[in-house]
Parts: structure tokens; sequence; C-alpha cells
């Protein structure tokens, strides 16, 4: 293969690299939203060792507070079915709505 059409491919392959944000994506809640297809339990991330993550009555920021998770919980079961980036779990008994970009594997 000859320099000039190896060109287009490098080009491709830099600009898959950077829509996936320049790394190999790695398994967390952030990816689809997608309860069936990930672990069977989250952690809680993302959330400062003195904050905890709220869960919300519905999914929505202005949604009233049901309760919280500690910031280093782990457990939190997703029950799905997810509406853009907050899904509705379970955690110790208490069940509502997160933000999913709080949650990883």
């Amino acid at each position: 293969m000859s320099k000039r059409a190896l060109l287009p491919a490098a080009i491709a392959a830099a600009f898959a690299v950077a829509l996936m944000g320049g790394v190999a994506a790695p398994v967390s809640a952030q990816q689809g939203y997608d309860c069936a297809h990930g672990p069977d339990t989250w952690r809680v991330r993302g959330v400062a060792s003195w904050d905890r993550l709220n869960i919300r009555e519905h999914a929505g920021a202005s949604s009233p507070i049901v309760g919280s998770i500690s910031a280093t919980a782990s457990g939190v079961q997703c029950l799905g079915p997810c509406k853009g980036n907050w899904c509705r779990v379970s955690w110790r008994g208490l069940v509502g709505w997160v933000n999913m970009r709080f949650l990883g594997e």
C-alpha cells in the first residue's frame, strides 16, 4: 500500500480515537445507560468522599430527593429501564433514580 493510500486510513483511525476520548473506553455506566448489559451491581464514583449521591423520586435533577447513597458505596442495583442519563436503582431497600455518570463498575 502506498503512503498516499495510508493517509486517509490514518486520519480515519485518529478521528475514531478522538471520538472515544483518546483511549479505549472503560466499562462504565456512561456507556449506553442500559441496565441489561451492565454489571450485576454498580459502585458510586465521581462523588467527593464527604458528599453523598442523591436518589430522586423521578428521573431528573429537579425531582425531589428520596434518599442518598454513600460516596464509597457499592452494590447499587440498576433496575431499568433508563431515561437518558437517569436510571432507576435500588440500594439497601431504597429505590429511586440516579444520574448514571456517578456509577461505575
